[in-house]
């Protein structure tokens, strides 16, 4: 987008300013940002961990750079099974614009532990902690398996620990629900403009919540087919 190489870019983050300014300087023209769904950035963890909820804070303690909390015990959590109980870290790698929302919002831009998994993609993220019963990582709640289990999640520990759902995210109640984000350079149009017409319209946002995420506007808000979430008291959401 910055050069001029691409007609639309597709973002799980807000453009920056320096990269708007460095986008008209090299095109001499401004971005235009379309919302095009919604999408809550779920907490994963194994199925078998019988944690239900978490809150930022903890969040944060886990991930960030000489945080406290590095075994599952300390969380008061003991998985079956499981000799070994330090928490194994997965996440994406540093270009991701998920890794962006993921250390603005949780970290507050402080950098990551060291030694952490880092990812490629969604997929990847949710499949290693399908693999890996201490594990934990962050990725699209459309990534859901049965075989990984979303955390409720809180700002603070004396909060309301709210599920990712299509509800949650749509309203904005799930604290680490985002936007879903095309850029182009300037008003669209041609084909680029066709196609960004196309996703805003009702075949474009059915495919958006098919897909596991949140169109614009929710007829049927039932949560995207995986495991379904537990409430802040460990029980599953019907």
């Amino acid at each position: 987008m910055e050069k001029g190489a691409v007609d639309i870019a597709s973002a799980s983050r807000n453009i920056k300013r320096e990269e708007i300014e460095q986008t008209k300087k090299n095109t001499g023209k401004e971005p235009k940002e379309f919302i095009v769904g919604y999408d809550a950035l779920a907490v994963f963890v194994h199925k078998d961990n019988p944690l239900g909820k978490i809150s930022l804070e903890k969040l944060s303690g886990i991930f960030i750079e000489g945080g406290a909390l590095t075994r599952w015990s300390q969380l008061g959590v003991r998985i079956p099974g499981v000799k070994d109980d330090r928490i194994v870290l997965v996440s994406r790698q540093s270009s991701s614009g998920t890794y962006s929302f993921f250390r603005e919002r949780v970290l507050h831009k402080k950098d990551f532990r060291l030694g952490s998994l880092d990812m490629n993609g969604s997929k990847e993220v949710v499949e290693l902690v399908s693999n890996t019963k201490t594990a934990i990582g962050y990725s699209g709640m459309g990534y859901a398996t049965e075989d990984v289990k979303m955390l409720c999640v809180s700002i603070h520990e004396s909060d309301t620990a709210i599920p990712p759902t299509m509800e949650n995210a749509l309203k904005k109640k799930y604290p680490l629900a985002r936007s879903l984000l095309m850029y182009t350079l300037g008003e669209p149009a041609g084909d680029g403009k066709d196609f960004i017409d196309w996703i805003l319209s009702k075949a474009g946002q059915t495919i958006v919540k098919d897909n596991g995420y949140v169109p614009l506007a929710v007829a049927d808000l039932s949560p995207p087919s995986a495991e379904l979430p537990a409430d802040s008291s460990g029980k599953s959401v019907r």
